[in-house]
């Protein structure tokens, strides 16, 4: 018995997969290219051959119901971090009108960035989908990915993802907008409502 190692490299994290592999005599390499990551995986000759049409339906659904219960924690994130940009409303120092204007503006900003990884996971889907050749090492290395975006985004075991800290940096700038008193000029004209112009243009 032969334990592979599939060490996958992203800009911030590196996971080391073991996956226990039977050999025979003449074993064969089988090399797997998925979004710039060559991945190198040893097995039996039969474990590299192209499955039936209902084992490759089997694998690319799989792989989808895995990005899909990614996109849906997205989603809930999302969810919570309107609420809580909601609930700065009555924070704020700005007219009803403007409020709900910065609110708004907060809640699409946050959307924008978690658009690209829902776009990455639906990337990934597709051109799974599209492959002529499907084996299980395929099928591991687009569920590896897939989980590689989820902890980025989500993160994993209590360690907060990079989709929390982009909410709290929405929720800073809507509250510097809304709620933050800025002195007015010398002449004493300006009202919050023009404030709140000047800060969204």
């Amino acid at each position: 018995m032969i334990t592979p190692v599939l060490t996958f490299l992203s800009t911030r994290l590196v996971y080391v997969f073991i996956t226990i592999v039977v050999v025979v005599a003449a074993v064969p390499t089988v090399i797997v290219t998925l979004r710039g990551n060559t991945i190198t995986v040893t097995g039996a000759a039969s474990s590299s051959r192209n499955h039936g049409d209902d084992e490759r339906v089997r694998i690319v659904v799989e792989v989808k119901k895995a990005g899909d219960a990614v996109i849906v924690k997205l989603n809930d994130a999302e969810a919570v971090c309107d609420v809580q940009i909601t609930k700065l409303a009555s924070q704020s120092k700005l007219s009803a009108a403007a409020t709900a204007v910065a609110l708004k503006k907060g809640k699409d900003d946050f959307h924008a960035a978690l658009a690209p990884f829902a776009k990455e996971i639906k990337d990934e889907e597709d051109e799974l989908d599209h492959l002529t050749v499907v084996s299980t090492q395929v099928e591991q290395a687009y569920l590896v990915r897939i989980r590689e975006i989820e902890v980025i985004a989500i993160g994993v075991s209590g360690q907060a993802g990079t989709v929390v800290t982009i909410c709290q940096t929405v929720i800073v700038e809507v509250r510097q907008v809304i709620v933050t008193v800025v002195k007015p000029p010398s002449d004493g004209e300006e009202d919050g409502d023009a404030r709140f112009n000047a800060l969204v243009r």
